[in-house]
């Protein structure tokens, strides 16, 4: 007796949702009952795989677009769409468009496409996807869109638009945003196209990603909503303004050129601010960080900061990667912290720099080290006969080695973090032989 088939449609479904689809596929042929749990599925995800076959199996690849198109036609309600796919020439993406038909009538929440033309063409995404007014999510890959496509279309429901490697000028985005007056979220990665765009009537957004866009040199958003921003450069100058988003609670800037009078403009602006991030700005010299609600601060790769200040009681994590510079810092809730230091020149001078770095974190509770090959903090004999221990108070102290095959020895590694956290309950050492965890028991006198 068949007992799986007895299960419930929501039951069968679910278990069915973690199989590929080409298995999916595989079991309409037990049944009818089976037949109907896959016309009835909420979603179908067919990634480049699915349609991959050598050259002399495209009979067999022809079969299989013919089975799903078949399908998609008699599907009644579909909650999710996506399409991972490349067509060896423009005129096949004929049978996507007609795919994009079949979902649309069938009220698809949730599309994704991605087409990519082998020949360096575009796929043209339909009008009628951008007249859709059951659409809460797109994402767009690898397409070209047109300022055309957006004329006369409210998307009332829409809530989240993602353009991934799209050709797309700064007026088609303007008018696909104005378009959703609800939108909450929008990711823009890799487009080609974009110069200068300054987003407007966004007041339901909430978060934005803008990421490794060549060729856009000005940036602007006014979102009196928005908690949340992203912004990834390409190492070039590009104008940011977003100096009306007063509620911003998360601002990561990464490979952007931007210089210290711009940080410490744009950063007054944010008086909620509760998350910092800021990765290979390499203009950036002196940051001075004042704010009474961050609790996270990051900063990563940018080589030209020589020193930081930081008054923040509400800061509770820190993650530095970079050489030693100088730091002043007042964050009494600090708890934990996680530094990896890269000296551009390893010697007894800074290593001194390292202990008196290290000074600041004394009161931690827990504190993450990460070295190429943790020769780092071996400290010369000499050193530590000079100087007092920095970390006395840390309870939880990790190292992580990126480069096990050139590291001390687990004796070596274990005696040296004994004399830069001397009273520690655990001891962490983490690479790519394993992690092994030392625990140390007080005992009473």
């Amino acid at each position: 007796m068949d007992l799986i088939s007895e299960l419930p449609d929501p039951i069968l479904q679910h278990i069915l949702s973690f199989l590929p689809v080409k298995q999916i596929i595989q079991t309409t042929i037990l049944s009818k009952r089976w037949i109907h749990l896959w016309l009835t599925f909420p979603s179908f995800e067919f990634d480049k795989n699915f349609f991959h076959f050598e050259s002399k199996l495209q009979n067999k690849r022809l079969h299989l677009i013919n089975f799903v198109e078949h399908t998609l036609k008699q599907l009644k309600c579909l909650r999710k769409f996506k399409l991972h796919t490349d067509f060896p020439e423009a005129n096949s993406t004929v049978v996507v468009d007609r795919w994009i038909d079949y979902v649309l009538k069938g009220c698809v929440q949730e599309l994704e496409i991605v087409v990519t033309v082998e020949n360096g063409k575009r796929y043209n995404l339909p009008q009628r996807v951008f007249a859709n007014q059951s659409l809460t999510v797109l994402t767009v890959g690898d397409c070209k869109l047109c300022p055309s496509l957006m004329d006369g279309y409210k998307l009332l429901s829409m809530k989240s638009v993602s353009l991934l490697g799209v050709f797309a000028e700064d007026e088609t985005v303007k008018r696909l945003v104005s378009n959703c007056p609800f939108i909450q979220h929008i990711k823009l990665n890799s487009c080609l196209g974009l110069r200068s765009l300054w987003l407007c009537e966004t007041n339901e957004l909430i978060t934005m990603e803008v990421q490794n866009n060549s060729g856009l040199y000005e940036f602007g958003a006014k979102a009196i909503n928005l908690q949340a921003f992203e912004f990834r450069g390409q190492f070039q100058p590009c104008c940011i303004n977003i100096s009306s988003c007063k509620n911003l609670k998360t601002l990561k800037l990464s490979m952007v050129a931007i210089t210290d009078d711009w940080f410490n403009r744009c950063f007054s602006e944010f008086p909620l601010l509760e998350i910092l991030a800021l990765s290979y700005c390499h203009m950036l010299e002196r940051l001075r960080i004042s704010s009474s609600h961050l609790k996270k601060f990051i900063l990563c790769g940018c080589e030209s900061v020589t020193r930081v200040d930081i008054d923040a009681p509400c800061l509770s994590r820190l993650e530095f990667s970079g050489d030693v510079i100088s730091f002043s810092l007042n964050a009494p809730a600090l708890s934990q912290a996680d530094m990896e230091l890269s000296p551009r020149i390893f010697d007894n001078p800074w290593v001194v720099k390292q202990i008196e770095f290290l000074a600041h974190f004394n009161h931690l509770k827990s504190l993450t080290l990460q070295s190429q090959t943790g020769k780092s903090v071996i400290i010369p004999q000499e050193l530590r006969e000079t100087f007092g221990s920095p970390l006395y108070g840390v309870k939880h102290l990790k190292l992580k080695i990126i480069k096990p095959l050139f590291s001390p020895s687990l004796k070596d590694l274990v005696k040296a973090l004994l004399w830069i956290a001397p009273q520690p309950q655990t001891i962490t050492i983490e690479s790519g032989f394993g992690k092994k965890i030392l625990k140390f028991l007080k005992t009473l006198q």
